[in-house]
Order: structure tokens, then C-alpha cells, then sequence
């Protein structure tokens, strides 16, 4: 049969040229098709049996359909009809010209393909009209990814066989067309079709055993949660799926006013944290079962569980890549097909156009699936951030003591913001480990077919630069692994010192940590030059790899004689420009599979960590039970590695009613013996027994930062009635009136606006109101300062983003522009027409920009407002453990913590959807743009344009795209805003000077202690009301000073203005008559000596913590040691002076950290030394030895002491006492005593009949 009678034969199988690939096709798709109908029929019929059994047991949800279901059905049966309009155009050709093998196979095709669609439309049609499945089953959604490349492939024969001059039927590039629109339609529907009542299949799961929602009034950015307004994505239509368009009216809305977090939709249920984690656990769980290491989490099964829990955006995303990288090579593949064409006398004009709509429709088809894959890989980071941060969170509330003590809040604080974020990012390279091999095999496949054996130098060429990453990815994983090492360093000390900053500054020690974190940040930057250097030489050798391959390469075909003609230069130069991605996204990839490896390892030894042991105390209900606490034989130690016992040989029984106080010296085990009922110190062995609930109050109050009435409540209901007798019980009625807000007033960061008595009486009342039948009271009286959190977040994100995200985003910026203008004057060079579209594309480009633009940035902003919160809660649950454990409250907490992720997940989700709806039309614009120039090029007559240029200009146009521009822009506009946060930061109004050179006192200053106050006026910040309120009085040289007074009548804060931590409205203070305000803060702090409310020791040696300043001799320490009664303890230590100090000081006891600041001011032997409630944390024996060695060795200092203990001030000078900012009394202590209507007297009579 001729080529003439083919084109006049409209029968399909006159167009079928006699080629076994063709024949092989239909059989294989015949076959396949006869298969899955025999296992669908199957399949139904073991369906159809298991539906009847389950009718009667229980309900089916009748009439509710899949979402797409309707769409997916008229898909099948339109391909049902088209095979079948196929299978009778081929039966007449056969019956009038005969059956060769080829119509033969065709026929069985067609015939086959009919028949299936038609019973899957069937088994669509009844089966699923009383189905309770909520999912396509499994079988149709393997079949339908399965026939999308099956699809593909029968349009590239039928493509290769149109460009050998063999014409086909228009009907069947119709079916190919339809054939693979619809497969793609099943894969979407496949993995994302679910009924379209789903919104409210959450109504009907079972609720968990405490309300996540019960939060008492949680105020956290991202705590909010609302299930109406949830995002259009979840419902989103398949069109408004495809072009982004559900994410409008969002930016509609931050167009016209600034978004806040209340204006984002919330997530999808599946996508929600505590589903993502729940499902996350259990396939962490799966991986770890049968294993040899006790089902301990390892890095590969961390992974396993995050590909599994992600399977479903990997697979979309797997497709994606497939087809991006397909479609990026289609171009390249037929340039020299359209440089031929142009060569040609140009006859067939159709052909022209059909090239240039395979150009722009491959180039579409590209841009749109690399925008899906991007915004899939994105979905799937927002999935893994939810898994990670609950599961670290739900670890650092199970972690042993021991534990807590070999991992710092510094490295806890970068596992959180910088670990998991690093690991999320990975999602973008996961594709990389192998589109990269592929892209590069594709490309050498193209030059293989244009330049034969010189390809094989490219091979050479490539095989050695991927073979020169070995050693540079060791090189960098060393370089990552010391830089977050000494970033751990820096952070640890930064966030001691954050977190005591109070203390410092009392001491006068700031330029001393400013020079530790100095010193560690610049043996930090080392790392950090070492890593972006070799990354930079990394960068510039694979920047460079494309003309080096491409140059060696000509060069081999040169020196072989290779024939070159213009089309198989430009293909190559097509191909090499593609490979140049790969190429240069390699290191990139490397490096980040370094990295995120450094990170998942970090993440991994943390999930390592012991647990508490939930076991070691035996916990029932009471049930009538007279015994409350009963411990046999019990031997307890904090560390079980170590040979000597915390706790031993305890013996002994707590009765129900019974009010047991627990003596002795400091060191002795006091609070170690409540942290045992507890359950927080590792049993060794013995039985210990509680009966009943209980609570526990620290004799480190911990607060949570929030609403004092949430932090009574603790997660109980209110009963105003029993809240209203604590609170009077609690002494809490007087403090709250002198709230702005009473009991909703909000507990800022540290508990600034409280002083220590307010917290610790808070803490009682927190465990007076949960009815407990057993209180666990460890020194309540004591108090201290909480924590810091949001800064140290607050530093970690933004140093990091400074130190490497902006420069290098700011490096892709520059090579976008770039490359982006090349392409346009290398194409208006040879076209300036296409200007006339490129213009107004542009401009059009540009609105869309600035319209996006202005909800991104706000979407950013409250990304960055809802991440802090996160590390912010976990920082500060970490360090209230114990106590959320006493309480049971471990589930809120999560709780909590997964609204809060919630919170944060929202906008990243959402500006994900947002990047890609701008990127999405710029795409679009811009392929228009590239289709218009190449309509013009084949326009131009024969001669006009050399078809080299032309081809050049077609090379050139694959790389016409704005929205690397402004994507790049966007993320560096975006990353900017950490510059801002520390600038803002740094913008904070500074303290006065530490030295004031013309003012500096003398060396002997003071000489006398005497000190003045003078019409004093003080207040916390310029809105709030004062706290001292004109006061007026003089404390003499070398006297003995008491202050007392109720809880918030402002002694702390007398003792603050002293020490010039704030700065006095009106009046003076006077020191031997130089006023302080006057002085820098260093020559007046340091010439005063503080033991503070708060036993502070920070992370190092004992040597350390008693001389930071390193100003004396051992001889001197070792006094000071004996005098403050730690000589003897000290001695017996294995490392004397240098032993250890954890962080926070937690393996010293709190009386031992109360003697060591005894200790300090012993060294110092200033002539003024306040005792802020300084043996708050004593027995009352060492609270007498501590007087009397102050007595004895600073009996010429002006001693000021705010008294905790009234009896011990009783035997001092004078004594003041204090009222609402005001001196109300002022006189010797036995003066005040004899005048029984006195405050005074009446204050030690109250305190001796609650003692007695």
C-alpha cells in the first residue's frame, strides 16, 4: 500500500506501517488490559462476598459519592465509547482490505480496551452506590498510574511514525490526546479522590481521652483553632486545583488590608499535626518492630517512617519529576529537526507550526509540572515539620534528669529551629538523589544520538566531576558537623546568659560572657568561612562544568573530524544548558544530604535519650486505702552508671492525713527524696507504692507563660466557688487587685511582672485546686526567676539565615537576573518583534507581583511570629516537666504544642500555594511570550535569518522565564525580614554606659556604705503605674539594715533601682554622696555585692562559678569555700575546683547553690551588700551560720537585707518596712516590738504564731 493511497484511506488500519514496535505496543496493551480485567472481576466478586457478610453489621453511608466521582465515571465510559468507535472503524478496514498482524493486534487492543473501561464503569456505577469506602480502592489506582505511561508511550510511536512522513488519522491523535488528559485525571482522582462529605467524617471519630481544646484561654499566636473556616484547597475543584486559582481569595483579601492569623484558613484534617504525628508514630513504631537494638529509633528508620508517613506526596511528586523531566528534553531533542525545517524549502507550512506547538506545549507542560511538584514538596515539608516537632516535643517531655543533663537547652533550642527545618527543606532534593542520574543519562542519550562517539568524552567529563564529590562531601559533612557543634556552644552559653541576665548584671559580669559568646562565635565563623568557601568552590567548578563538558566535547569532534552541522551544535548547546542544571544542582545536593544527615543524626541521638522510667513507682487509685506513700527497701540514684547511691536503704510509711516535714542538711537528699515519690530519680532497687493523686510544688517555681487564672486552673474546669478560696487561702486577692487585669493578667516571659513570692504562692494555689490526695511541697517558700525562650529562638533562625540562607539566595537573585536578560537580548537581538509581546508580558508580570506580594509578606511575617512560639513552649515545657507529670498533664500539653504547630503550618502552607499561584502565570505568560517569537521566526521568509540564528534563538527561549526572578526575589524579600528582627533587637533602647570617663569614682569608693534615697519614684515601663512612690530614707555606713513587707510592696524593687536595673523617674540615690546616676553601671555594680533571690550557677567549673573574672588565687577560693561551710564538700570531690557545673547548676542542690553565692561575695568583700531573701533555700541551722558569717566578716559593711525569715532580722540595726512603694515604719527592731500597735510587731507576731 503507497504513501498516496494511505492518505486517502480514512480506515485507521491503512495508517498503521507494518513495524514491529507497533505490533509490540498493541500486544502489550492488550495484554495488559485482559489481565486486569480478569483480577478487577475477581476482585469485585471477593468484594461483593464481603459486603454481604458486613451489611448486617453495620451501616453504610448510601448516596454519598467520592468527590470527582461523577467526572471519573463519564472519563471511563467516554474511553469505553472511544475504543469502541476505534474497534468498528478497524473492523471495516479489516473486512474490506483483509487482516494483517498488525490490524489484528490492534483489533484484540481495541476490543479489550472496550470491554475493561466498560466494566470499570460498571463496577464504578454499582458498586460503589452503597459503598462505605471512602478511597478508590487500590486496584483502580494502580491501574490508572499504570495506564498514563502506557499512554505516553503510544503517543511517542505515534509521534515517531508522523515525523517519518507516515500520516495518521486526525481521530487518533484525538484518542491519544484523551487517553492521556484522563489518565492523568485518574491519577489525581486516584490519590486525592475521597467523598464529598469528608469535611464531616471528623464528627464521627472517636474523641481523645482529654480535649486538646481545653487550654483555659491559650493566647499563643497559632493556638487558635476554628473548623469552619477551613482552606479552600481541601475542596478546591480540579481546574482551581490545576491553576492554583483556591489561594485567591486569600491574596484578594491581603491585597486590601494586612493579614493576621485569624484571616488564614485552617489545614485539611489529615493534615493537621496530631494526625500527621499519630500516623507518623505508627509507622516509626512498624519499622522499629522485630529489630535487634530493643526497637530503639535509628537515623535509617527515622527516615523509613518519614517516607512512609509522606508516601503519598512522594509518589505525586515522583510523577511530577517524571514528567518535568521529560518535557525538558523534548526541546533540545528536536531543534535539529526545526533547524532542518527552516533549511527546507519550507513547503509543508503546517509542519513549522506543528514544532512550534510541541515547543510551547512541552514547555507548558514543564512549567506547570514543575510548579505542582514544587508546591507538593512543599505540602510534604509542612508534613515533616508537624512529625518532627511532636515527636521532639513529646521526648522532651519523657527525658530522664540524666538525660536533661547531657542535653542543653542551647542544643535543644537548634534541634528544633534549625535541625528540623534543615530536614523539612531536604523534601525540596529528595528527587535529586535520582532525576539527577536520569537528566544526566537523558542528556548524554541526545548527544550520543547527534555526535556519536564524542558523547562518550562527555560521559568522561561528567563521570569525573561526579566522581570529585566523594571527597568534597566528606570534606563538607566535617565542615557541617563542626559548625553546629560550635553553633551548640554558642547557643548554650548565650542562652545561659539570656536566661540570667539579671545576675549578670548584679555582678557586673557582662563584658565577661559578651567575650565567651564573642570568642565562641568567632571560632564559629571559622567553620562557617571553612564550610561557604568550599561550598563556593564547589559551586564555581560545576557553574563552569557545562562549558568545560561542551568544550571538550567540540574539541573531541574537531580532532576526530565529527561532521557539525548548525542543528546538531544547537541540540548539543540545548542539551548542555539542561545538563547544567543537574550538574549544578549536584553539590547542592550533596551538600544538603550532608546536611540533613548532620541534622536526622542530631534528631536521632536526642530520640535516644532515656526515658523516665514509668515504672518505678507503683501508682493506684486510693479505693479506701490508708497507706498514702510506702517505700521498702529502696535505693535510689541519680545516675545508675555511678557506684554511690543517692538515696539508700529507705524504709518507710506516709498514712493518709498525715503532715510529714523532711530535715536536714543541705546535700542530704531532701529534695531528692520528693523527686523518688515523684518517680524522677532512677529506682536501683526496692518497691515504692503511692496511693492516691498528687501534687507537687517545686522549690524552683516553674509558670507558664499565659494568663495567671491558666496557670490555677492547670487544665481543670473552673469552680468559682473553690477558685475563689484559694485564691484567699493562697494570700493571692491583694496581688491580683493590684493587677490591671486581675487573674487575666498575662504572665510575660521570666515572670517579670511577678515577684518571687507571687510565683511561688501561684504554684501552691495550682496544687490547692487540683485536689490532690497527696501534696508534695519541696520548700515553697523559696523563689526564683523563670525562663527565657523566645530570643534564643529569636537569634538561632534569623544568625542562621544571615549567615548563609541570604547570601546565597541574594547569589541566585543575581544569577536569575542575569540570565534572564541574556535570554532577552540574545532574542530581541534576532527578533525585535517579540518585543512587542515581551513588554506588556512583562508589565503584566509585574502587577501580579506586587498583588501577590503584599499577602506574602504578611504570610511570612506570621510565619515568623507562630515558629517562636513553638521552640518557645517546648524550651519551656522541658524545663516543667516534673511538674506536668505530677499533674497528668502530658496529653494538653501535646495538645498545645500540636495547635501551636498547627498555627505555624498554616501560613507556610498557604504561601506555598501562593508562590506557585504567582509562578504558576508568570509560567504561563512567559511560554506565551516564547510561542509568539517562534511563530515569528517561522514566519520570516527563507534567507532573511540564518537558520543557526534562528535555532540559537529557539535554544535560547527554553531558559524565557520571570519567575526565577521573582521567586527569588520573593524568598530574599522574605529572608530579609530576619535582618529586620535583628535589627529591631539591636534597636532596643541599651542600658546607660558601663563606664562614664569623666565620672569614675574612686578605687577606695565606697569607703563608708552610706547610702540615700531621695524622693525615689520607680516604675517597670512608662505605661505601667509606679512601684516606689516617692521614697525618702538613709541607710548609714557600716549598719545593719532590714527590709520587710508583704509580697509586691516593692523590697526587690528597692533593691533594683540600687543597682541601676532601672532607671528612677524622679529622685536620687546616693553612695558616700556620689549620686549612681551619675557613674557607669560597671564602676557601680562592681563595687556592690548581691546574694540574689535566686541561687544562680551557670554551666563549667566551681572554680569558674566563684571567680569568673579569674581576680583570685586558689588559697583565696579555698577560704572563701570554708567560710560558707562547701570546704569539706568540695574536698571530697574527685576534681576539687574543677568540678563540674551542669547547666542551671542542676547537679548542685539549691542550698549548695545558695552557699557558692554566699561564697562570691565572701571574695568580693564589698563595703555595701544586699541579701535578697538569700537563705530562702536553707535549713534554718545554715541559715544561722550564715548570719553569723556575715556578721563576722563584713561587720563594717552596710549590710541591706529583705528579709524571708523575720527572726532574722531581729537582731539587726534597723529595720524598714515597706508598703505599696512607701516607708511605712522605720526604727530598731526592738523599738518597733514595744509599740504592739506597730505593723512591725504586728508582722512578727503573725510569723511566730504560723512558725508555732
Amino acid at each position: 500500500m503507497d504513501a498516496k493511497e494511505s492518505k486517502n484511506d480514512m480506515n485507521i488500519g491503512s495508517f498503521f506501517p507494518q513495524y514491529s514496535t507497533t505490533i509490540f505496543l498493541h500486544g502489550f496493551s492488550a495484554s495488559s488490559h485482559l489481565v486486569f480485567l480478569l483480577v478487577l472481576s475477581i476482585f469485585w466478586a471477593y468484594k461483593r462476598r464481603t459486603m454481604a457478610t458486613l451489611e448486617n453489621s453495620k451501616p453504610l453511608l448510601k448516596n454519598t459519592y467520592f468527590l470527582y466521582y461523577r467526572s471519573t465515571l463519564v472519563s471511563c465510559i467516554c474511553l469505553s465509547c472511544c475504543d469502541l468507535l476505534l474497534f468498528m472503524l478497524n473492523s471495516l478496514s479489516g473486512y474490506k482490505r483483509g487482516w494483517p498482524d498488525l490490524k489484528l493486534f490492534a483489533q484484540f487492543d481495541f476490543a479489550f480496551r472496550t470491554l475493561t473501561w466498560f466494566v470499570i464503569s460498571a463496577y464504578l456505577c454499582i458498586h460503589f452506590s452503597r459503598s462505605s469506602d471512602h478511597r478508590f480502592p487500590i486496584l483502580l489506582r494502580i491501574w490508572w498510574a499504570f495506564y498514563f505511561p502506557m499512554s505516553c508511550s503510544s503517543l511517542v510511536v505515534h509521534l515517531d511514525l508522523y515525523w517519518k512522513h507516515l500520516s495518521l488519522p486526525f481521530l487518533l491523535w484525538i484518542f491519544d490526546s484523551i487517553s492521556i488528559i484522563s489518565s492523568l485525571f485518574f491519577c489525581y482522582t486516584g490519590l486525592f479522590g475521597k467523598r464529598s462529605d469528608d469535611k464531616d467524617l471528623h464528627l464521627s471519630k472517636p474523641l481523645l481521652k482529654s480535649s486538646f481544646s481545653q487550654s483555659n484561654g491559650d493566647d499563643r499566636p497559632g493556638s487558635s483553632v476554628s473548623g469552619e473556616n477551613v482552606s479552600p484547597y481541601a475542596n478546591a475543584s480540579l481546574l482551581n486545583m490545576f491553576t492554583f486559582s483556591w489561594i485567591g481569595p486569600l491574596l484578594a483579601l491581603g491585597y486590601k488590608k494586612t493579614l493576621n492569623l485569624e484571616d488564614i484558613p485552617q489545614l485539611a484534617t489529615c493534615e493537621n499535626a496530631d494526625v500527621v504525628f499519630a500516623y507518623f508514630v505508627n509507622k516509626l513504631e512498624s519499622t522499629s518492630n522485630g529489630n535487634d537494638n530493643g526497637g530503639q529509633v535509628s537515623t535509617l528508620k527515622l527516615v523509613k517512617a518519614l517516607i512512609l508517613s509522606s508516601w503519598k506526596e512522594i509518589l505525586w511528586t515522583t510523577l511530577f519529576s517524571i514528567i518535568c523531566t521529560l518535557a525538558s528534553y523534548v526541546v533540545p531533542s528536536l531543534i535539529n529537526s526545526f533547524v532542518k525545517y527552516l533549511n527546507s524549502p519550507r513547503e509543508l507550512k503546517y509542519k513549522g507550526y506543528v514544532l512550534v506547538f510541541i515547543f510551547f506545549l512541552s514547555k507548558l507542560i514543564w512549567c506547570i509540572s514543575e510548579r505542582h511538584l514544587f508546591f507538593q514538596l512543599r505540602k510534604m515539608a509542612v508534613k515533616i515539620r508537624a512529625a518532627l516537632f511532636s515527636i521532639i516535643y513529646k521526648k522532651g517531655l519523657r527525658l530522664s534528669s540524666q538525660s536533661k543533663q547531657g542535653h542543653t537547652s542551647g542544643e535543644n533550642i537548634n534541634l528544633m529551629s534549625v535541625d528540623v527545618e534543615r530536614t523539612a527543606l531536604f523534601s525540596w532534593y529528595l528527587h535529586n538523589i535520582w532525576r539527577v542520574p536520569v537528566q544526566i543519562v537523558l542528556a548524554l542519550l541526545i548527544l550520543y544520538k547527534y555526535l556519536g562517539l564524542a558523547s562518550l568524552v562527555a560521559v568522561v567529563a561528567t563521570m569525573i566531576l561526579i566522581l570529585a564529590n566523594v571527597p568534597l562531601g566528606k570534606l563538607q559533612e566535617k565542615f557541617q558537623g563542626e559548625l553546629m557543634d560550635s553553633k551548640d556552644r554558642r547557643m548554650k552559653v548565650a542562652s545561659e546568659a539570656l536566661r540570667n541576665m539579671r545576675i549578670l548584671k548584679l555582678h557586673g559580669w557582662e563584658m565577661k560572657f559578651l567575650a565567651k559568646i564573642t570568642e565562641l562565635r568567632n571560632f564559629e565563623i571559622i567553620w562557617l568561612k571553612r564550610l561557604l568557601y568550599s561550598s563556593a568552590m564547589i559551586a564555581f567548578v560545576y557553574l563552569s562544568a557545562p562549558m568545560f563538558v561542551s568544550m571538550v566535547t567540540f574539541g573531541f569532534c574537531m580532532l576526530m573530524r565529527i561532521p557539525l552541522d548548525s542543528g546538531k551544535i544547537l541540540s548539543a548547546l540545548a542539551t548542555f544548558g539542561i545538563l547544567q542544571k543537574p550538574i549544578y544542582s549536584l553539590p547542592d545536593t550533596i551538600s544538603m544530604v550532608v546536611q540533613t544527615k548532620v541534622s536526622l543524626d542530631r534528631i536521632t541521638s536526642f530520640l535516644r535519650l532515656d526515658d523516665l522510667n514509668p515504672n518505678i513507682v507503683q501508682k493506684l487509685p486510693r479505693d479506701g486505702a490508708k497507706v498514702a506513700i510506702e517505700i521498702v527497701k529502696g535505693n535510689f540514684s541519680w545516675d545508675l552508671h555511678s557506684s554511690d547511691l543517692t538515696l539508700k536503704d529507705l524504709n518507710f510509711r506516709v498514712y493518709h492525713g498525715m503532715r510529714v516535714a523532711i530535715c536536714g542538711s543541705i546535700g542530704s537528699g531532701k529534695s531528692s527524696l520528693l523527686s523518688c515519690i515523684l518517680g524522677e530519680v532512677p529506682k536501683v532497687s526496692g518497691t515504692i507504692k503511692l496511693n492516691g493523686t498528687k501534687a507537687y510544688v517545686s522549690q524552683s517555681p516553674w509558670i507558664q507563660s499565659g494568663k495567671i487564672v491558666d496557670n490555677i486552673l492547670f487544665g481543670k474546669e473552673m469552680d468559682n466557688e473553690r477558685y475563689e478560696m484559694i485564691l484567699e487561702a493562697c494570700s493571692l486577692k491583694k496581688d491580683l487587685e493590684l493587677c490591671a487585669f486581675g487573674d487575666h493578667t498575662i504572665i510575660g516571659e521570666r515572670g517579670i511582672n511577678l515577684s518571687g513570692g507571687q510565683k511561688q504562692r501561684i504554684q501552691i494555689a495550682r496544687a490547692l485546686y487540683h485536689d490532690a490526695d497527696i501534696y508534695l511541697l519541696d520548700d515553697p517558700f523559696s523563689a526564683v526567676d523563670a525562663h527565657t525562650g523566645t530570643h534564643l529562638f529569636k537569634i538561632s533562625i534569623d544568625q542562621s539565615a544571615v549567615d548563609i540562607s541570604i547570601p546565597r539566595q541574594t547569589e541566585e537573585l543575581l544569577i536569575s537576573i542575569i540570565g534572564f536578560l541574556g535570554t532577552v537580548a540574545v532574542m530581541s537581538q534576532i527578533a525585535w518583534q517579540m518585543l512587542i509581546v515581551f513588554i506588556p508580558m512583562t508589565v503584566i508580570c509585574i502587577w501580579y507581583q506586587r498583588y501577590y506580594r503584599a499577602a506574602a509578606r504578611e504570610l511570612s511575617r506570621l510565619a515568623g511570629v507562630c515558629q517562636a512560639p513553638i521552640v518557645q513552649h517546648f524550651a519551656e515545657s522541658s524545663l516543667g516537666s516534673t511538674t506536668i507529670r505530677c499533674f497528668d498533664q502530658e496529653e494538653r500539653f501535646m495538645g498545645t504544642n500540636f495547635k501551636l504547630v498547627d498555627g505555624y503550618s498554616r501560613p507556610k502552607f498557604h504561601i506555598s500555594g501562593a508562590m506557585e499561584w504567582l509562578c504558576f502565570r508568570m509560567d504561563v505568560l512567559m511560554s506565551i511570550t516564547y510561542v509568539v517569537s517562534l511563530i515569528f521566526l517561522i514566519s520570516v521568509p527563507k534567507g532573511v535569518l540564518s537558520p543557526g540564528v534562528l535555532g540559537l534563538a529557539v535554544t535560547y527561549g527554553l531558559d524565557l522565564s520571570m519567575y526565577g526572578v521573582v521567586w527569588d526575589f520573593s524568598i530574599l524579600e522574605n529572608k530579609i525580614i530576619s535582618v529586620e528582627r535583628i535589627l529591631q533587637y539591636a534597636c532596643i533602647p541599651n542600658e546607660p554606659p558601663l563606664l562614664v570617663e569623666e565620672n569614675r569614682p574612686g578605687h577606695e569608693w565606697p569607703s563608708q556604705g552610706k547610702v540615700d534615697f531621695v524622693d525615689l519614684k520607680v516604675r517597670y515601663a512608662p505605661h505601667l503605674p509606679l512601684v516606689l512612690r516617692g521614697l525618702t530614707c538613709t541607710f548609714p555606713g557600716g549598719m545593719k539594715i532590714g527590709i520587710v513587707g508583704r509580697t509586691g510592696s516593692g523590697k526587690s524593687t528597692l533593691i533594683h533601682a540600687l543597682f541601676r536595673m532601672f532607671e528612677p523617674v524622679s529622685g536620687q540615690i546616693l553612695i558616700d554622696g556620689i549620686d549612681i546616676s551619675k557613674i557607669g553601671l560597671h564602676d557601680l555594680r562592681s563595687k556592690l555585692s548581691i546574694i540574689p533571690q535566686d541561687p544562680t550557677m551557670f554551666e563549667g567549673t566551681l572554680r569558674s562559678n566563684l571567680d569568673p573574672l579569674e581576680e583570685y588565687t586558689d588559697e583565696q577560693i579555698w577560704e572563701a569555700l570554708d567560710k560558707c561551710q562547701l570546704g569539706d564538700e568540695v574536698r571530697k570531690k574527685e576534681r576539687k575546683l574543677d568540678s563540674a557545673v551542669t547547666e542551671n547548676g542542676e547537679n548542685w542542690s539549691m542550698g549548695q547553690r545558695q552557699l557558692v553565692c554566699l561564697g562570691r561575695v565572701l571574695l568580693k568583700r564589698s563595703k555595701v551588700l544586699i541579701l535578697d531573701e538569700a537563705t530562702a533555700s536553707v535549713d534554718t541551722a545554715t541559715d544561722y551560720q550564715i548570719q553569723q558569717t556575715i556578721s563576722q566578716h563584713f561587720s563594717g559593711s552596710t549590710i541591706i537585707t529583705i528579709a524571708h525569715r523575720i527572726t532574722t532580722i531581729l537582731d539587726i540595726d534597723m529595720v524598714i518596712l515597706m508598703d505599696n512603694g512607701l516607708v511605712l515604719e522605720y526604727d530598731s527592731p526592738a523599738k518597733l516590738l514595744q509599740i504592739k500597735s506597730s505593723s512591725f510587731a504586728k508582722l512578727v507576731k503573725e510569723y511566730t504564731r504560723r512558725c508555732s
